[in-house]
């Protein structure tokens, strides 16, 4: 009898062992299992199904397994930051809000949201204070937003809210509503001062304004880049003039550029161009281009700036730009000169002055090695302004030169209001300077004599040949650069004299 106890005794004991290592089996594969393998979650559940005392492991096991799917879906679809839905789970709100907008016959309005000098506080104070900030505007942002609204973080600083059942006045209301409750908000910094930041708003509305998800972004997101050059702490709505249809016929362009500049693989890039002293033929600087990669295709700057400039994102491009240009600086060690066009329309936004002194900074580039090119056909609706930068960044040590000198008709002026150490000469006037070119050949050296009394040098682009090139060192230029001396390359340095281009 005791026997058979002891038996029984060690049978249910080993019932128990046997359960429990089987359901811990079970909730070990389960637990650990990714997503996609249902077929290892499904082996745990049978696991479980034949052991001998299998309910409380179950029931268990499916309360896990409900919290791990939720923790799942909510790490796939939310911002881990703010969590407000990430840039995928936007795009496949904003489909699904198209179609069922069209299909009920109603209006919903977007509204593409950027924080006004953002980068100024994470530059400066780092990325926890930037953390911080982030989060509180997202909580700002869902508090202003209405019931039923979905608010995304689409990357860095820049969010979304899709407003369903929403035409423009009440789209105008939520996006005033997220503006002033901004402006009571404000943030403790590390040094002990407080900072008090406003965004940009940009607005559109289905199917108003566009009858496509995609169209709906693109036009909202040049609404943005209005609101931006506006001054800021503004909000804009697409008037009679700006239509989809108007943005199509750039449209491969915009969408061009804005592929370019979310995406991580590097689309905005430089090129170099050599510009050489034409009395010895050494290369005395570069000149630093933009240029798009798309599929292998480059684009350059004349086929998309006039676009990114109209949709406000011209800033963008060029910090792009100059960190990669830095980055390639620093890793060759290039001591040299480097000439740079920046757009007059980037230049006036508020956060231009800190960007660029930061980059020098981080990069430890000296100011004295860089020179600014200023359009000079572009300038002058913002002369004061243009006046002032320059002469703010003169002081830091950096230098400038007027670009496309002689197109415009304000070229004695810009020589009497801006310090100015180079004058590039239009090269409309020096491709023509061969042959009949007499005209011509007279402004160019009439430029060059002037130049040379100011103690201001010269430098001749679209020098395309070798008799072009004697023309313009007869008449006293002191530079050129063109596809004669050499092409625009990705590579920086390469040659240090002059190697005519066959």
């Amino acid at each position: 009898m005791d026997s058979f106890k002891r038996t029984k005794l060690l049978s249910i004991f080993g019932a128990i062992v046997i359960s429990i290592l089987m359901a811990a089996l079970a909730m070990g594969m389960a637990l650990t299992a990714h997503e996609g393998q249902t077929g290892i979650t499904i082996l745990a559940v049978l696991l479980l199904a034949f052991a001998p005392i299998p309910v409380v492991f179950t029931v268990f096991l499916i309360r896990k397994l409900e919290a791990c799917s939720l923790d799942s879906e909510k790490f796939a679809t939310r911002d881990q930051l703010t969590g407000l839905y990430n840039q995928k789970t936007f795009w496949d709100l904003l489909n699904y809000e198209a179609l069922r907008s069209t299909r009920h016959k109603y209006k919903f309005s977007l509204l593409l949201i950027d924080v006004d000098n953002f980068k100024i506080i994470n530059d400066k104070y780092g990325h926890e204070v930037g953390d911080v900030f982030l989060k509180d505007f997202s909580k700002i942002l869902r508090a202003a937003m209405r019931r039923g609204d979905i608010a995304s973080r689409y990357m860095g600083d820049n969010f979304t809210a899709i407003l369903p059942v929403c035409d423009e006045e009440q789209a105008y209301v939520v996006a005033k509503r997220i503006m002033d409750s901004l402006r009571t908000h404000s943030l403790g910094l590390p040094d002990g001062s407080q900072v008090q930041e406003t965004v940009s708003i940009g607005v559109a509305v289905y199917p108003s304004h566009a009858q496509d998800a995609k169209d709906l972004f693109l036009l909202a997101d040049s609404m943005l880049g209005q609101a931006k050059l506006s001054g800021k702490d503004h909000m804009s709505f697409p008037g009679e003039q700006d239509n989809v249809e108007m943005l199509k016929n750039m449209g491969e362009k915009n969408i061009m550029i804005l592929d370019a500049l979310k995406s991580r693989n590097k689309r905005i890039v430089p090129y170099f161009q050599p510009i050489m002293d034409v009395q010895n033929g050494s290369i005395m600087a570069y000149e630093v281009l933009t240029r798009i990669i798309v599929n292998g295709k480059v684009f350059p700057a004349a086929d998309f700036i006039e676009a990114a400039e109209n949709m406000g994102v011209i800033g963008k491009i060029d910090y792009q730009l100059i960190e990669q240009t830095f980055a390639k600086v620093k890793a060759q060690d290039y001591q040299g000169t480097l000439f740079l066009n920046l757009s007059p329309k980037a230049m006036v936004m508020g956060d231009f002055f800190p960007t660029i002194r930061a980059l020098f900074r981080d990069y430890d580039i000296n100011p004295s090695n860089m020179v600014f090119e200023i359009t000079e056909r572009d300038t002058v609706k913002n002369i004061q302004l243009i006046e002032t930068f320059v002469r703010t960044l003169k002081d830091d040590g950096f230098r400038f030169a007027i670009d496309d000198f002689g197109a415009g008709y304000s070229s004695f002026h810009y020589l009497k209001s801006f310090p100015i150490d180079y004058l590039k000469i239009d090269g409309e006037f020096i491709k023509n300077m061969h042959g009949s070119g007499t005209t011509e050949r007279e402004i160019v050296s009439s430029i060059a004599s002037l130049a040379m009394r100011l103690q201001i040098k010269t430098v001749a682009e679209f020098v395309e040949s070798e008799t072009i090139l004697d023309q313009v060192r007869s008449a006293g230029i002191h530079y050129a650069q063109g596809y004669h001396i050499q092409r625009p390359s990705p590579e920086l340095g390469l040659s240090s004299a002059f190697v005519p281009s066959s």
